[in-house]
């Protein structure tokens, strides 16, 4: 028998319980067709692995690739970049004299928690940008602060009369004169200003975003928002997707959910709910390009204190974060949805949100008893009634590994010890029966699963603090998660998040075995290179160096 590939001599770790060991892999017509026992099989390439920990193609389950790529594209200001304010307002000076006087200068990437609480100011960012336009994002996208030339060219001359819109924040000085910060939904009239780009912007974008993630070894992605006919500025819409695939642009496989608010109202079926046109939901498309949940947000960000919690965040006595939706619509939107035949996700991270999702999903499965697995992006603050009310209902949790290091230390300074522990769990979530996926939210943290994985597995701080150290897992089971788990988190564990016989022919090849390093080792692994569907899509150029 004649085929495409075969790759020998590997450590494969297969994820399979049946069969979880190999050294050899069969591939035709991008699937896997024989392990291991290969007599009577000729191939047109043969690939020989080294003797190479090799594991399942990487999936993150909750990744936002075309921001990504677009914060790839702008200014970094993240901690590892700009330590301190100063260094963040140098980084838009340099940029600033690159570009024109009325061009905007973007960056992202900042964290008030490494400048002792304190975000910029509009003020401060005027000076550094010359009076230029700019928007300079949060890292966890649920926060800007813009200069006062962005508030004029969004209509509020000098920051004055900028309103406050429900489900966000305005920050304002003694004079109601809005600061610069704004939080959540308030967010709005300056995105749409400062987030128009060409059809070409976009698919660099894309580029960006698809060519990092082979470096990191995903060969699959779920993509938590896009919207569908490009009404909202600077948005990624399904044609973008649609033209990047065919371009041979993006080659993770994608699963994109289009935002509840994004999607088109038509008459036919139950009323009151949305969908796209011609009644297409939840698992249209094929192995490269498919449409995932429908995307609902219900609060805002842990480190920018606007999740929705029940108990106030320290220091902080009439905080009780943000909640996007009020109950009722919250309800009544996943509802709608679950009648209709989709899946949905919706972002919930404080426990206060939570319960709110929860009550709404239950809603739903009294009303139409259905097998369906909706999900909650992040699931962060949890207590453990929430985490079995979770499990019983077939809830999946989209908790993200790596925000432990990233920004455990001003979790636990927002919340304190006892609701941290509780907080991004995984082994409470495992031995509740459920089947977790592995997520890093890119670009809020990098895209690295290993990272992500180190984090699940050791489960420390960047200041060597414990963080829920209970919650702690195996590297198996963290690998599971980045695998199986975030394969069966949209319903295609058929087809990839194992290394079996029928299975797509993705994998990753480590640089050491990450079954048998040191577990604080993990975080500096790499990956040596990339298959997708049976073709080496990428390989590190110093691999053989």
């Amino acid at each position: 028998m004649r085929i495409d590939a075969v790759y020998r001599n590997g450590l494969f770790w297969t994820g399979d319980p049946q069969r979880p060991a190999a050294a050899s892999v069969a591939v035709h017509q991008g699937r896997i067709i024989a392990i291991d026992d290969l007599e009577g099989i000729n191939a047109e390439r043969e690939i020989d692995l080294g003797g190479a920990r090799i594991v399942p193609g990487l999936h993150d389950a909750h990744h936002h690739l075309a921001f990504t790529g677009l914060r790839l594209s702008t200014v970094d200001v993240r901690p590892s970049r700009a330590a301190t304010l100063e260094e963040v307002y140098a980084a838009l000076e340099r940029r600033a004299k690159e570009l024109p006087q009325d061009a905007w200068v973007l960056a992202s990437g900042y964290d008030q928690t490494f400048f002792g609480g304190q975000h910029p100011t509009a003020e401060d960012i005027d000076r550094a940008v010359g009076g230029r336009p700019c928007m300079l994002e949060h890292v966890s996208g649920h926060m800007v602060v813009a200069s006062t030339r962005a508030f004029e060219l969004a209509g509020y001359a000098g920051r004055e009369g900028y309103p406050d819109i429900d489900g966000g924040r305005v920050f304002r000085d003694a004079h109601g004169r809005a600061q610069g910060l704004l939080q959540e939904t308030a967010m709005a009239p300056i995105r749409n200003i400062a987030g128009s780009f060409t059809d070409a912007d976009i698919a660099r974008h894309l580029k960006l975003g698809s060519d990092q993630a082979l470096a990191y070894g995903l060969t699959s992605i779920t993509e938590p928002g896009v919207i569908v006919d490009g009404k909202m500025s600077g948005g990624v819409a399904m044609h973008h997707y649609l033209a990047a695939v065919a371009d041979e642009v993006l080659k993770p496989r994608m699963t994109v959910m289009p935002f509840h608010s994004a999607l088109h109202p038509i008459g036919a079926g139950p009323a009151g709910w949305q969908t796209l046109d011609w009644g297409i939901r939840t698992g249209f498309g094929d192995e490269r390009l498919r449409i995932g949940p429908v995307k609902i947000l219900s609060d805002g960000s842990l480190i920018g204190r606007s999740a929705a919690v029940h108990e106030c965040y320290c220091g902080e006595p009439d905080n009780f974060g943000v909640l996007q939706l009020p109950p009722n619509e919250l309800r009544e939107a996943i509802v709608s949805y679950h009648r209709a035949g989709w899946t949905v996700a919706t972002h919930a991270i404080g426990d206060r949100a939570i319960d709110h999702v929860l009550d709404a999903v239950e809603h739903a499965q009294r009303e139409l008893p259905r097998t369906v697995r909706h999900r909650i992006e992040h699931f962060a603050i949890a207590t453990n009634e929430q985490v079995h009310r979770c499990a019983s209902l077939g809830v999946i949790p989209v908790p993200q590994g790596v925000f432990i290091s990233d920004f455990g230390d001003g979790i636990l300074d927002s919340i304190g010890p006892e609701r941290s522990a509780g907080t991004y769990r995984m082994r409470s979530l495992l031995d509740a029966g459920m089947v977790v996926p592995g997520s890093t939210d890119s670009p809020v943290s990098d895209a690295n699963p290993l990272v992500s994985i180190h984090d699940l597995v050791n489960r420390v701080t960047s200041a060597g603090r414990e963080f829920g150290f209970h919650e702690r897992v195996t590297v198996e089971e963290a690998l599971t998660a980045y695998t199986y788990g975030s394969a069966y988190a949209i319903g295609a564990e058929a087809e990839r998040g194992r290394i079996a016989v029928g299975q797509l022919a993705d994998f990753a090849v480590l640089s050491d075995d990450i079954l048998n390093v040191d577990p604080a080792g993990i975080r500096d692994l790499r990956v040596t290179a990339t298959v997708v569907g049976g073709e080496l899509v990428y390989e590190r150029s110093d691999v053989h160096k």
